[in-house]
């Protein structure tokens, strides 16, 4: 970092310490560090007071100019993850902004945060500067390597003593920085918002016994987590590696390949060279007398703002070929104990209080590749689809997947075994496997490649719920190396209701487990996919009503209560979601015991029905002052819902089930489970 000129700085801080008698003088109130909020806090000073105020802040500024010339540059850096163009937004693009600004290209607006015809003009000049073609201004791959190769010195944030900050206070009310000469802000860092955090609802996720060969890359492990009370800013993130066994390889490098931190998004947040013995430590050692290995992203700076949930995933790589003498095993890959540090917005260091599971990872000396089956970004959620007395319902999309080949080796699949269950009703998002309704309710099954077809499967008279539907007849289906591919199952459905065997209500879910499937490589090896996608449960009348799988919205926000002058909170929570009615037209109350609303503390843990909530729709009301839905329409309901006093504690809702009849005297006579996707984001609630 350049030296900064010390005549600007003596200057500084004597204007700074005179502005801190000031601002004593004004009595201005410090607001709750970091804490956001609604109201405006007017402070009624004398003129002159006010004058020397601000002219000292101006003097201040101007140091601050000086000094931010003299040290070169003053923005914060990060290592940019994805690309940015017109109508990008976020702390990322301020970062870059700032660095273009920086380095001389100019966008006169500032850094705004959003990116406009200005940055997109500063990344073009970037780019013509450093030979990148075509200069357009697109800020992908290519540019986001060359600016997360640039050298940048961490900022120095110069903060008055007295912006904001009262003679004793910690942090300035103004800045929401530490009150004192300087504050070192390191590169990727910005601004926490909150008090005192903390790590909630931790939890592992995607932990499996999984195989490696030679040349593979794959996501190992995987865990999230909920910033509460604070913003967060995670500094690192430690794992652990083991041999469990007592043949094989014992020291990872000569193993494993990259390591790969990412988020939910799939966008790398940090990479580990796993060749190089530095970037493995020792961290003590097994029952067995292997020694245990840490594996350290440093340095990850990823801001998880408060009320919200952050995911990682780990992958692993191995290498082309083991080096002499090294033949791999079976190793225990987990979160190192308090593995996950990170910091809060009073500067508390927080951490994991639970390492979580652990995956098993076997890794033998064998180029046959590997393959990841996970669940479909549409697959379908529980609902009820209009079904019919006399014809087939067709076409009735039951689970989607994905099968990533991660392996070095493209693969053909031959055939892919599902599990069908069937049952007279289903109960919310659970299936009952006793009702033996297989080969009443499900005509076909069929395995779809996008649009393409590549096998129709029909259950035997005999076939019992539970069982494994197998697709035999697959042709000419390869998954090349380092590609995903994705497929659906369709079925098409018997006749419900009325005599037929399948009851009105029945319901149907498909599994793919993975495992029995037959991916092979050029030289016969059979891969197994390591995971699974579990559907849900689809169920089928004759009338009722369909609600849509996901709410149009879902909420969660917190204001000043009404009547202001105290810092008491007023949480709203709101569901906004389509109904369909079939088959004939029902009637949904308009009072509370028409659904059902839990609120969730995830401090605590308890979960509270909600009692005061209220329910309004688009559709007419009856003559007793229901809702009424007609055969055929779709209308809008919204249930909201108040907390009045939280305890500071973060709050989510969930809206669990709605309850419908056939007349006005009946609207409760048939209830109807939501799937989880009507959960609200959680909220703070100050009392």
């Amino acid at each position: 970092m350049q030296k900064v000129n010390s005549n600007s700085i003596a200057k500084l801080a004597a204007i700074t310490a005179s502005f801190a008698l000031v601002a004593a003088s004004l009595a201005i109130a410090p607001a709750a560090h970091a804490q956001s909020t609604s109201t405006t806090t007017t402070t009624t000073t004398t003129s002159g007071s006010a004058a020397s105020a601000a002219s000292l802040q101006a003097q201040i500024a101007s140091l601050q100019a000086q000094l931010a010339a003299s040290q070169g540059t003053m923005m914060m850096h990060m290592t940019f993850t994805r690309s940015l163009t017109i109508g990008s937004t976020g702390a990322d693009v301020t970062a870059l902004q700032s660095l273009l600004i920086s380095k001389g290209f100019s966008i006169p607006a500032g850094a705004t945060g959003y990116f406009g015809v200005q940055t997109r003009a500063a990344v073009a000049a970037y780019q013509s500067a450093h030979g990148i073609s075509p200069a357009v201004g697109y800020f992908g791959p290519i540019t986001r390597a060359s600016v997360n190769s640039l050298d940048v010195t961490p900022p120095v944030v110069v903060t008055p003593p007295g912006v904001g900050c009262l003679p004793g206070a910690a942090f300035s009310s103004t800045t929401g920085l530490p009150c004192g000469t300087t504050t070192t802000i390191p590169p990727g860092s910005v601004h926490l918002n909150g008090g005192e955090g903390t790590i909630n609802n931790f939890q592992t996720i995607g932990a499996s016994n999984v195989t490696l060969g030679t040349g593979a890359d794959q996501q190992i492990y995987g865990f999230s987590f909920m910033a509460g009370g604070s913003d967060l800013l995670v500094n690192r993130i430690y794992y652990d590696v083991a041999n469990t066994v007592l043949t094989g390889t014992t020291r990872p490098w000569n193993i494993f390949g990259a390591a790969t931190l990412k988020d939910a998004s799939g966008a790398v947040v940090a990479t580990v060279d796993g060749t190089n013995p530095a970037n493995w430590s020792q961290d003590g050692t097994l029952s067995n007398g292997n020694q245990v290995y840490r594996l350290a992203f440093e340095n990850v700076n990823t801001v998880v703002r408060m009320g919200t949930t952050q995911t990682y995933y780990l992958s692993l790589a191995t290498q082309g070929a083991f080096a002499t003498g090294n033949s791999g095993g079976i190793y225990s890959v987990g979160l190192a104990p308090q593995g996950l540090r990170a910091t809060d917005a009073m500067g508390i260091q927080q951490y994991t209080s639970t390492a979580g599971q652990v995956s098993l990872v076997t890794v033998n000396n064998s180029s046959t590749g590997s393959v990841t089956l996970s669940v479909g970004s549409d697959l379908p959620q529980t609902t009820t689809l209009m079904a019919n007395q006399n014809n087939t319902t067709q076409n009735v999309v039951l689970n989607t997947f994905t099968l990533n080949n991660t392996g070095s080796a493209s693969l053909q699949l031959y055939t892919l075994p599902v599990t069908l269950l069937t049952a007279a009703t289903s109960s919310g998002n659970t299936i009952a496997s006793s009702s033996n309704l297989s080969g009443n309710l499900v005509q076909s099954l069929s395995l779809y490649q996008g649009s393409t077809l590549l096998d129709t499967e029909s259950p035997s008279s005999t076939f019992t719920s539970g069982g494994t539907i197998i697709f035999k007849n697959i042709a000419n289906v390869t998954i090349p190396s380092g590609t995903s591919q994705s497929f659906k199952v369709v079925a098409n459905i018997q006749p419900v209701g009325g005599t037929n065997p399948a009851p009105a209500g029945a319901a149907v879910q498909v599994n793919v487990p993975g495992t029995g499937t037959d991916l092979e490589t050029s030289n016969g090896a059979i891969i197994t996919p390591n995971g699974t996608s579990t559907g849900y449960p689809i169920s089928f009348a004759i009338n009722g009503i369909s609600i849509a799988s996901a709410p149009t919205s879902a909420t969660a926000t917190a204001a000043l209560a009404s009547g202001g002058g105290g810092t008491a909170q007023t949480g709203t929570f709101t569901f906004i979601f389509n109904v369909t009615a079939f088959g004939q037209s029902v009637y949904v109350g308009s009072t509370t015991s028409s659904f059902v609303m839990n609120l969730v503390d995830t401090t605590t843990g308890s979960s509270t029905a909600v009692t005061n909530a209220a329910l309004t729709s688009s559709a007419n009301r009856s003559p007793g002052g229901n809702f009424l839905v007609n055969s055929g329409q779709t209308v809008t309901f919204t249930v909201t819902a108040q907390k009045t006093s939280g305890s500071g504690h973060f709050f989510y809702a969930t809206l669990n089930s709605l309850s419908y009849g056939t007349s006005d005297s009946t609207t409760g006579s048939t209830t109807v489970a939501l799937p989880s996707s009507y959960t609200t984001n959680a909220v703070a609630i100050a009392s």
